[in-house]
């Protein structure tokens, strides 16, 4: 990874623009910060964000990217690290990533085979996870077909990152309004701004949750540029296709 470059870079590029992305109903939400402003806008795809923001210099994505061809379970090394991190009152939010193979498939049931068939351990998967597959194949094919877009894309998990951020795992769910306005109170910290943030994300039908994920991911971004962010994994493992299997804090 360029992240020393990128560290050494950031204090002289009074430029210097990041993004937090999250998955959202009909596309992306995503919150983009560089020093004067911050904004929410939806994306229909991944390719539209770098499309329009070229100059972007890490973008923090609540996504899995690197995945392991044979199952182990829990899943990669980075979801086992994440799980234990958040302890039992957050750890059921860290699914484990499928595998390649399962990735390939049209449907549940295919899927479901593919899965129990990646090793001798192996299960399936839920129907949950299933239903962002077409997500993760998005960032999948988009990095695949840019390999130069690797150095700038990093996988992150919210529910990590506010752990980070309040030196603890939330207390409640996100979905909740206990939950809202735990993790309000730690962005208000990064974002001065973000009622306003949040008003723009209802206007653009971005759910309350997504903003906040999406906000606490560009945290996130913000840290990796400034090198002060931090892998679950002393060391980072890649798949197949060279994409690292880390998430990063």
């Amino acid at each position: 990874m360029a992240l020393g470059k990128l560290a050494r870079n950031t204090h002289s590029d009074p430029a210097v623009c990041v993004a937090g992305v999250d998955g959202t109903p009909g596309g992306w939400a995503v919150i983009i910060k560089d020093p004067k402003k911050s904004v929410v806008k939806k994306f229909a795809s991944i390719a539209d964000l770098f499309h329009e923001h070229p100059k972007l210099r890490a973008v923090a994505i609540d996504i899995p990217i690197g995945l392991l061809d044979v199952y182990e379970p829990g899943g990669r090394t980075c979801d086992r690290v994440a799980r234990s991190l958040l302890g039992r009152t957050r750890g059921s939010s860290v699914f484990p990533a499928p595998v390649r193979s399962a990735l390939l498939a049209a449907s549940w049931h295919q899927a479901y085979a593919n899965s129990r068939a990646a090793g001798p351990q192996a299960k399936g998967i839920s129907k949950q996870t299933f239903a962002i597959f077409p997500k993760i194949r998005e960032v999948d094919a988009l990095l695949q077909a840019r390999p130069q877009l690797r150095n700038l894309t990093f996988e992150v998990h919210p529910e990590v990152c506010f752990a980070e951020l309040g030196g603890r795992p939330m207390v409640h769910r996100k979905t909740s309004a206990l939950g809202r306005l735990e993790r309000r109170e730690l962005l208000a910290a990064v974002f001065p701004d973000f009622d306003a943030l949040e008003k723009n994300g209802r206007e653009q039908r971005v759910p309350t949750e997504d903003t906040l994920d999406a906000a606490v991911a560009c945290w996130s971004a913000l840290r990796l540029v400034a090198g002060r962010g931090r892998s679950l994994t002393e060391t980072t493992a890649r798949d197949s296709t060279g994409l690292p299997m880390t998430i990063w804090v």
